[in-house]
């Protein structure tokens, strides 16, 4: 025992000592352990997000490869790697293919690592180095952020749009299998783009990487210069008219899958048009829904000479960035004459099909609902066992009402709404005019005899209020159908704008403000990929309800598809704003700690208090404003 003391006493002794070296010895030791100055990209690229987020110094020397579009940032290239530099608004522009010398600190950026310019000095003038030409093998997940490369692919539109206040032609390019990069040329002037659409172009700059606010990679994009970057290696027909006409039947079914999707032409009959979105075509028992930038002052019935992109649509293909001519006159098409239930039926596998799906038809349907809206009138039919809705632009104001009841036939194309799996789920008619709509049978009225009928049995009173009862409630499930959302149940898309526009209408009579909220279910599609579509749908049911928890049910709340919700909230303030943000803020932590739950929810927001002086702006152009702001705030994560 008495030697085990001994022992233990030693051991103490040695420790003390220990530490007297290493408290004398740790000023030196400190002073030696200073961070290192960083002089090559690729050091600073190694650095996990961590470690750039400690400010390391760094003193660079290289060329300027291209301006970015966050204020005078710019990205650079020295011998071993890219990087982009961020700068405040404050400091002068650097111009592509200077030499300077960067000083300042590293940080984490967005994805990759980045540095904080703390001084940008010009050394002269240098040389771009080759642009190495990348494939999609190679660009896929971020690998080559910040890189000075070339890509090649097929121009699928081209537009100039302002970004943070400057000029920007966006070149959507195809780099095959539909796979688009969105290509910007930052202060751009001219005209010379407008041939650019259908041409094989390569084109060199630096590569972007789109994220989202836990810095997971989301897309592709690029940064050139000017239009000397792009190089057309094969240009666009001089006229895409001259491509040979394919049925509507070969959207998608007949294009290379190793390249990029081609233009095609096709020729229809226009059936409806949409203001500011396209127009639908039909040739026989096939239609499409054309999405172009034109203007199209034709008349309905006009045959039409299509140019455009394959794409996948709702249900069936669309046409996208389409360009058009008038080919013959107008001869309006008569509607195929169907029942109702023929619009969804089970396909040779048992599934739902919407075989009409973009093609004009005629229904007869009873009048069960009428919803007036601002710029028309929502129609609520059955036929049999099948509900559907016909939506009539423009109404008559001179016209008898419709009453409930009435037996109609509308004429209108078919529109097929399906889910995030592409499963037909329900149909509207998109009628043109009030001559779509004919009325063939008045609702029956009660006579005098009826009357004395029930007058004089009063048990069958008893039975017909019982079944009234019963009607009532099924009539109420259809209107629910309608405008409310199956896998939530809240408010649709359709079913917010119609209550929104009037509560929009009564605040601005009242003097009063309306508080506008647009969210966004962050990493929806990566729930979906990783944990499957049946978890994805409880992501969503969870979202509607902590925004239930959150608001009063006298709100309108809905979600306006995918993964979008949006809620309005009469007479409310800034402060009701802080207040409702930090009250959901609670409610979804409080969620994501519930125990077994297999994914974090996390909700982006855009908020918009809206008042008297807004009175010119419409529920849509304030659910624009209020998604840019939803927008903007993903951005600010970096």
């Amino acid at each position: 025992m008495g030697k085990f003391r001994a022992n233990t006493q030693n051991v103490r002794f040695l420790v003390l000592g220990a530490l007297v070296v290493i408290v004398t010895g740790t000023p030196g030791r400190l002073r030696s352990q200073t961070p290192r100055e960083l002089t090559t990209v690729r050091d600073i690229r190694a650095l996990t997000s961590f470690q750039s987020a400690r400010a390391r110094p760094v003193r660079l020397r290289g060329i300027v490869t291209v301006s970015s579009d966050w204020k005078n940032s710019f990205f650079f290239q020295d011998a071993t790697a890219g990087i982009e530099i961020e700068r405040a608004s404050d400091f002068p522009q650097v111009q592509p293919g200077e030499l300077v010398e960067v000083r300042g600190v590293t940080g984490p950026g967005e994805f990759a690592p980045t540095v904080t310019a703390e001084s940008v000095t010009l050394l002269g003038k240098g040389k771009l180095p080759p642009a190495r030409l990348t494939g999609l093998d190679k660009l896929a997940g971020g690998k080559q952020d910040s890189q000075w490369l070339a890509i090649r692919g097929t121009v699928r539109s081209a537009a100039v749009r302002s970004i943070w206040d400057r000029p920007v032609l966006l070149l959507e390019i195809d780099l095959g299998q539909g796979n688009l990069v969105s290509v910007h040329i930052l202060n751009f002037s001219g005209s010379d783009w407008r041939n650019l659409p259908a041409s094989t172009v390569t084109v060199r700059g630096v590569c972007g990487t789109a994220v989202n606010n836990r810095r997971q990679f989301t897309g592709l994009r690029m940064f050139a210069a000017s239009l000397r970057d792009v190089k057309v290696e094969r240009a666009a027909p001089a006229n895409p008219f001259d491509l040979p006409l394919r049925p509507l039947s070969d959207l998608l079914q007949s294009e290379n899958r190793a390249g990029a999707i081609s233009r095609i032409k096709v020729r229809g009959v226009v059936t409806y048009a949409e203001p500011g979105q396209g127009f639908y075509i039909q040739d026989g028992n096939e239609g499409v829904f054309v999405q172009s930038g034109q203007a199209f002052p034709f008349a309905l019935g006009s045959q039409m000479e299509v140019a455009g992109y394959p794409a996948v649509g709702r249900y069936s293909p669309t046409l996208v960035d389409a360009e058009f001519r008038v080919a013959g006159p107008a001869h309006p098409l008569a509607g195929l004459s169907q029942p109702a239930s023929a619009m969804i039926e089970p396909d040779e596998n048992g599934l739902p099909s919407a075989p009409f799906d973009a093609v004009l038809v005629q229904l007869k349907g009873r009048l069960l609902e009428v919803v007036p809206g601002a710029d028309e009138v929502m129609l609520l039919l059955r036929d049999g066992a099948t509900v559907f809705t016909a939506r009539l632009p423009r109404p008559n104001p001179h016209r008898r009402p419709l009453e409930v009841g009435s037996l109609l036939s509308v004429t209108g194309v078919c529109s097929a709404k399906a889910n995030e799996a592409h499963e037909v789920r329900s149909f509207e008619l998109l009628l043109r005019s009030p001559t779509d709509l004919v009325v063939l049978e008045r609702p029956f009225w009660w006579t005098p005899t009826h009357a004395g009928w029930v007058a004089g049995f009063l048990v069958v009173v008893i039975f017909v209020m019982s079944g009234w009862l019963a009607i009532v409630r099924r009539h109420d499930r259809l209107r629910a159908m309608a405008f409310t959302d199956h896998l939530t149940g809240l408010y649709n898309r359709r079913g917010f704008f119609l209550l929104a526009r009037h509560q929009w209408q009564l605040a601005l009579r009242n003097n009063a403000s309306l508080l506008l909220f647009y969210f966004d279910l962050d990493l929806f599609k990566e729930i979906n990929d990783s944990l499957g579509h049946k978890i994805g749908d409880q992501a969503l049911r969870d979202c509607a309800a902590v925004l239930r928890e959150c608001f009063r049910s006298t709100e309108i709340i809905a979600r306006m598809g995918g993964d979008e919700f949006a809620v309005t909230i009469e007479g409310a303030t800034p402060d009701s704003r802080a207040m409702l943000e930090q009250r959901l803020a609670e409610i979804v932590e409080r969620k994501n700690n519930e125990p077994g739950q297999p994914y974090k929810l996390s909700l982006s927001v855009g908020a918009l208090l809206c008042d008297p002086s807004m009175q010119d702006l419409s529920i849509d152009d304030l659910l624009a404003k209020a998604d840019s702001r939803m927008y903007r705030q993903k951005r600010n994560h970096r």
